[in-house]
């Protein structure tokens, strides 16, 4: 599967693709880009990793965070219908709130947010094909990762836990960068060897601490996090950087997530080669990597923690929406 697998060195595979795209590395026809690294093997070896049959939720409430932290985007709605002798309830929600799994329609590559730059995996599809009215193109929709079988070996990094154990602080609302270099040491800090801690196909899940600060507000201070001043704008998160890449792309990673709202740190300004970059372009329209966000990792961490083990059964199931862009994941840990 892996005997012609270019270095992260290596790409992109040519000149015209965009920062470091993998475009044509799993064909050029495929939609399934980072989860062509769970297989049949991959999902039965994970198996081992069941230990204790202790099943643990990885999802948020739907309602969570309230209001939304980005305030362009309308909190759930949820309505209950009466009729006579049963209920029903009708749930209204944008995708990209509570704990989200980022899908190949979501971000594209640009070089100057304007759509006529926009460049999807593969180079697929366009913005045109998704806004046009009645249009028929489905292709990269959410519905490919719904019937893919998203399940096998998932690997806990607690970098807050690692922190805290140092008697350093961090700050979850201001744009506090976690490196490739801080991964390595978590790791080791779990007692992982960091050369080989994760396989081909696992999913990889860093705890910033975020939602645990989120948390520790008060109501009052919960309501205002969405409307600070563009400068004050801020998040924790990976950094966008080569190391982060490279450190991913070696890892023959299926999806990384964690508990920040965008796994990498915000704002969006680094420049990667040369190139104002984003994480979600490259690993989302570069490689076909999904980036699961707002993980609930607490419980998950506590229990890691407790029986010394970190890496885990999972499985995740996207709502089936034909054409979709992101959805809730319906995430699941087994220990």
């Amino acid at each position: 599967m892996y005997a012609n697998w270019p270095t992260y060195d290596q790409l992109p595979l040519h000149p015209s693709f965009p920062t470091k795209a993998a475009w044509g590395v799993w064909g050029t026809d495929d939609e399934f880009g980072a989860l062509n690294h769970i297989t049949p093997d991959t999902i039965r070896a994970a198996k081992v990793e069941i230990q204790y049959g202790l099943a643990i939720n990885l999802n948020l409430e739907l309602d969570s965070p309230n209001p939304p932290l980005n305030p362009t985007r309308p909190a759930m709605i949820h309505a209950f219908v009466p009729f006579p002798g049963y209920q029903d309830d009708i749930i209204s929600l944008n995708t990209q709130v509570s704990t989200q799994f980022d899908g190949l329609r979501h971000y594209p590559y640009s070089t100057n947010n304007s759509v006529d730059t926009y460049q999807f995996y593969n180079e697929l599809i366009t913005f045109d094909d998704i806004f046009s009215p009645g249009s028929a193109v489905t292709t990269l929709g959410i519905h490919n990762a719904a019937n893919k079988g998203i399940a096998g070996r998932g690997v806990l990094l607690d970098w807050a836990g690692w922190k805290e154990s140092k008697n350093e602080t961090y700050q979850a609302f201001v744009a506090e960068l976690v490196t490739a270099s801080d991964l390595d040491q978590v790791a080791t800090w779990q007692g992982l060897d960091p050369s080989n801690f994760t396989k081909p196909g696992d999913w990889v899940i860093i705890r910033t601490g975020f939602m645990k600060q989120y948390y520790a507000l008060d109501t009052s201070q919960q309501e205002m996090l969405p409307f600070r001043d563009d400068a004050d704008a801020q998040w924790i998160g990976l950094e966008a950087s080569e190391d982060t890449l490279r450190w991913v792309w070696e890892k023959k990673l299926s999806m990384v997530g964690s508990d920040n709202p965008a796994v990498e740190s915000v704002p969006f300004n680094a420049t990667i080669l040369g190139e104002n970059r984003a994480l979600h372009e490259i690993f989302i329209s570069g490689w076909g990597q999904s980036i699961v966000e707002f993980l609930n990792l607490e419980k998950l961490a506590e229990k890691c923690h407790e029986l010394n083990k970190f890496s885990f059964f999972f499985t995740l199931q996207d709502l089936n929406v034909v054409g979709g862009i992101a959805s809730p994941p319906n995430a699941m840990a087994i220990l």
